[in-house]
């Protein structure tokens, strides 16, 4: 025999200790992340995509393999500064089975999926899973006790989430880029910037959105500027204010130049960053090698 026979690769109390080590140590070195499972809703057979939604979290820990921050870099593009954060992350595999054993195609593969989402509240940021690692490290003691998941940094394209977790879900509350105006026949009550409002029932919503503002002076009476996260707003339904109570039947909608604030955000950026690019570089018609001679 090579090997030495005292020693036993697949002795179960050993494998149990270091699958116990192995959950106690991503506990403890850890950090609290909110698993998201995708749902394919419908599939766009001319484009070739999904359709998808996450209406789905699960709080699980994890652990991030570089102590020193996210992987990846940043370089220009054709559309400005692209950033493509990256980071791998190691789950146990009994803890992950634990918490997420009750999804049905997570249960039948027995392992996460690629597509879904991994949101990392210390940052606030959301990576999707791109590839799962199941042999790493390679069977140590004879068995597996963990997955490392190699994840990129999440591209937003207008998926549903509403998962039920307050925090995460505020950050995908701004989802147009334009405002919707409405008109108002109708109603009683005063909408407040900033609440949700909604069409439909508040258990079934038929459309629903953030008040940007309110009673915009140059469309009648009483109108209103909305954020629109999901639906289609339509005449003579009756759009309710979640905080203010406020009621009034909906008499015209219409499409407003008016950019959301978080699109605003990304055009001031881009502006500036075209401004510290136009004072590095020489765009004037001389040849900046020969000083204008040629």
């Amino acid at each position: 025999m090579t090997i030495n026979p005292y020693f036993r690769r697949n002795k179960k109390g050993e494998q149990s200790l270091l699958e116990s080590l192995t959950t106690e140590a991503i506990k403890i070195h850890g950090h609290e992340m909110i698993y998201l499972p995708r749902e394919k809703v419908t599939e766009d057979l001319i484009l070739g995509e999904e359709v998808s939604e996450f209406v789905d979290s699960s709080r699980i820990e994890m652990y991030l393999e570089n102590a020193e921050g996210f992987d990846g870099d940043a370089e220009m593009s054709r559309f400005g500064l692209d950033i493509k954060d990256a980071a791998t992350f190691i789950v146990s595999r009994k803890r992950f089975m634990d918490v997420m054993g009750y999804h049905d195609d997570i249960r039948r593969l027995g392992r996460p999926r690629e597509g879904d989402i991994i949101f990392f509240d210390y940052p606030y940021s959301m990576f999707e899973i791109k590839f799962v690692k199941h042999d790493n490290p390679f069977y140590p003691g004879g068995d597996r006790y963990s997955f490392k998941l190699s994840c990129e940094i999440f591209k937003y394209s207008n998926e549903k989430i509403n998962t039920g977790e307050t925090e995460m879900d505020d950050i995908m509350e701004i989802s147009s880029s334009y405002l919707q105006g409405l008109t108002f026949g109708a109603g009683t009550g005063t909408y407040s910037v900033g609440e949700e409002v909604y069409t439909g029932t508040l258990a079934t919503k038929k459309a629903y959105g953030n008040v940007n503002i309110f009673t915009a002076p140059a469309q009648g009476d009483k109108s209103m500027r909305v954020n629109r996260r999901e639906g289609v707003f339509e005449v003579g339904d009756l759009l309710i204010g979640v905080v203010s109570g406020a009621s009034y039947t909906i008499s015209g909608v219409y499409e407003t130049t008016v950019r959301a604030g978080h699109q605003e955000q990304q055009d001031n950026e881009q502006l500036d960053l075209e401004t510290k690019r136009d004072n590095i570089f020489d765009h004037t018609n001389d040849d900046p090698f020969s000083e204008g001679n040629y």
